[in-house]
């Protein structure tokens, strides 16, 4: 049996391949011995060649997984992978022996791009009928409703009962990181303990829903919403945010303000700015709608109000939550 598994999502791909060394074996202490892993930019086809004919160890079957010898990139020694692999005499090799696998052996091409329908390998896996089995791993787009739908369906999976907005709260804050969103579920039916997960749930427990509390609070700053900023500075404190730690993440967010405006004014688009910042395109979406709404000026005027409310804070000249108070007031009014 030849399997093709490829595409650029990682997370349900690793899964799918975790079900095919379990059906390895029904004993675990005999998975190891039947299971081969081989960089495909590294073998060549004699090698693969050579461990699907070896029989499986007290075994029915040994699974025989090359990894990315079609997909794009170089591999350890640097070697560049084989592009779309037709061109190549071990390629072509590769391909002719794929009828003849022997029936003993799963052989599982795991590709990190995906290739294109015309693609040499999903012809000749198409050419096998039944003995191929051809899937693709796409990630879910955060536009839309195509990763809340996702979310759904895991949380349904994992036997998680989620409430109105939470799957729309989590793809918002995490985006399409699968693996980080079944985690974030994870945790949240920990806590939930059976009961249905809440948006208050999601906002206390996931980190990016924690620092978005944040980003609200700016954004009601921005927008002169002085009671909203309140409000919204009430919840964290009732969260048991400690005062220092709000102002820290106060002046992170003006900072990142400041350095989001200057790259906007360079014309890099958001992609390009949370690469370069090291952030999560959420946040960033986020920032670069509240930077719009300051100048230059404005926003050194604000950096240079958090630092002084710091010091005032750490040398005791003020209590820290009123210093936090009369902050808010200020930057409200500004």
């Amino acid at each position: 049996m030849v399997y093709v598994l490829h595409g650029e999502e990682e997370f349900e791909k690793s899964e799918r391949l975790a079900e095919l060394r379990a059906g390895v074996s029904d004993d675990p202490s005999l998975i190891g011995l039947n299971v081969t892993v081989l960089d495909g930019r590294e073998t060549n086809w004699n090698e693969i060649r050579h461990h699907c004919d070896t029989p499986p160890f007290l075994g029915e079957y040994r699974l025989v997984v090359v990894e990315n010898f079609f997909s794009r990139g170089a591999g350890k020694s640097g070697r560049r992978a084989r592009g779309s692999g037709a061109q190549t005499a071990d390629a072509e090799h590769l391909l002719a022996y794929l009828p003849h696998v022997p029936e003993t052996t799963k052989l599982a091409f795991l590709e990190e791009d995906r290739l294109p329908a015309r693609h040499p390998l999903l012809k000749a896996a198409a050419a096998l009928g039944d003995d191929a089995r051809v899937e693709r791993f796409d990630a879910p787009s955060p536009r839309g409703d195509e990763l809340p739908r996702w979310i759904g369906r895991r949380a349904t999976r994992r036997g998680v009962k989620l409430g109105a907005g939470v799957a729309q709260d989590l793809a918002a804050f995490i985006g399409p990181d699968l693996r980080l969103i079944d985690s974030e579920l994870e945790k949240l039916a920990v806590y939930a303990s059976g009961r249905v997960v809440t948006r208050e749930d999601v906002r206390l427990l996931v980190p990016y829903a924690q620092q978005a509390n944040i980003f609200d609070m700016v954004d009601a700053l921005g927008h002169r919403k002085t009671r909203e900023a309140f409000r919204l500075l009430a919840r964290l404190r009732k969260e048991g945010a400690h005062p220092l730690y709000l102002l820290t993440m106060i002046v992170r967010q003006h900072r990142i303000l400041l350095q989001v405006k200057e790259l906007m004014s360079q014309g890099l688009d958001k992609n390009a700015i949370a690469s370069t910042l090291g952030l999560h395109p959420y946040p960033t979406g986020k920032a670069m709608a509240q930077a719009r709404r300051y100048t230059p000026a404005q926003l050194n005027r604000i950096y240079d109000r958090l630092l002084e409310t710091d010091v005032s804070i750490k040398t005791g000249q003020m209590d820290a939550n009123l210093a936090l108070d009369l902050l808010v007031v200020e930057l409200a009014r500004l």
